[in-house]
């Protein structure tokens, strides 16, 4: 049980925001192609927070549940490796879908587009299809099996019992790769990231 005090349980992913080679081409892609309109397109000259002087352009497309995904179009210092296709364990996200001819249909479209994609993969709760959006992003597109509450339920009466197992059976090996004490922080490696200039934009800013 966490000692830490009560707040609201957290409700929606308002955005998930990543970075794109070119805001054109994801706009192509996300409306275009997989029909989420651009909502919001905004030019700022400036890191929030830290004042430093960039110029990027900040992208949101609507999704049907009002929620969105979100791109930063910052050329200055990116690099093409970033958009290189990542593994599906590194990143990954997943839109879902309501039936098995919806998610057909859209292995079709994705495909007519000129972007590899493949499935339905069977994962005893649920079918996905697969595909890469040109930011190197892996994407999927999901629906819920019959048996996804009964699985959910099952798996949420164990998930803890499992996790205390699976940390004793990999944690000689993480020791081995991380280290121990990488393990086991909580806070802020404040070693690992410079927090300053944050740090003094936020008490300029704040009540005296």
């Amino acid at each position: 049980m966490s000692s830490l005090p009560d707040c609201a349980m957290l409700k929606h992913v308002h955005h998930s925001a990543y970075r794109c080679r070119d805001a054109e081409q994801t706009r192509w892609f996300y409306e275009d192609v997989l029909g989420l309109p651009l909502t919001l397109a905004m030019v700022f000259d400036e890191e929030p927070g830290t004042g430093r002087k960039i110029d990027y352009m900040h992208l949101f497309f609507k999704m049907g549940d009002d929620n969105f995904i979100a791109f930063f179009d910052a050329p200055d210092g990116a690099d093409e490796k970033l958009f290189r296709p990542r593994s599906a364990f590194d990143l990954h996200l997943a839109f879902e879908v309501d039936t098995r001819e919806e998610l057909k249909a859209w292995r079709r479209r994705i495909n007519q587009a000129g972007r590899p994609c493949f499935g339905p993969i069977d994962h005893d709760f649920i079918h996905s299809i697969y595909f890469f959006d040109p930011n190197g992003i892996p994407l999927e597109i999901t629906i819920k099996d019959a048996s996804y509450e009964a699985v959910v339920a099952e798996d949420a009466a164990n998930a803890h019992s499992l996790l205390k197992a699976w940390t004793e059976k990999t944690r000689a090996l993480k020791e081995q790769t991380f280290g121990a004490d990488a393990l086991d922080l909580r806070g802020i490696d404040m070693s690992k990231a410079d927090f300053s200039r944050i740090k003094n934009a936020s008490n300029k800013d704040a009540p005296q």
